[in-house]
């Protein structure tokens, strides 16, 4: 599993590199209207089940499933996705660790967010039971 998510986390870096580069005069076109983007990676111990996503803000720009949810909260975070208040809710104490990494930009600034969880249940209600509801 570490294998794969070292391996997952140097594609998404590299990716990172290149949106950072690109997305500079592309930000400048759109000054007037903030606009966000995250790259979502869950890793589990299953190797065809990793989960890759992204989220922009506004949601209406976004595939994300709950993204109206996800933006409101990132937008009451400041965009740390740490900052999000976790959601309540029981998980099993099934242990099944999965990796999470989060990279984007909130609003111009960079932001990542990286953790590990015993299990998918605990990753989705430690971040407030939206981002990583996939």
């Amino acid at each position: 599993m570490l294998k794969q998510f070292v391996s997952a986390a140097a594609v998404f870096g590299a990716a990172a590199l290149v949106q950072g580069v690109a997305a500079g005069p592309a930000q400048a076109l759109h000054a007037d209207a903030p606009h966000s983007d995250f790259q979502i990676l869950v890793v589990s111990p299953d190797p065809d089940e990793p989960t890759q996503m992204t989220l922009a803000c506004p949601p209406e720009l976004s595939e994300h499933p709950n993204a109206k949810t996800v933006c409101a909260q990132l937008d009451a975070a400041e965009g740390f996705i740490q900052g999000i208040p976790a959601a309540d809710g029981m998980c099993t104490k099934e242990y099944a660790p999965v990796q999470v990494l989060v990279f984007g930009h909130w609003q111009g600034s960079n932001r990542t967010f990286n953790a590990t969880y015993n299990n998918r249940c605990e990753a989705v209600l430690a971040t407030g039971g939206a981002l990583l509801d996939l």
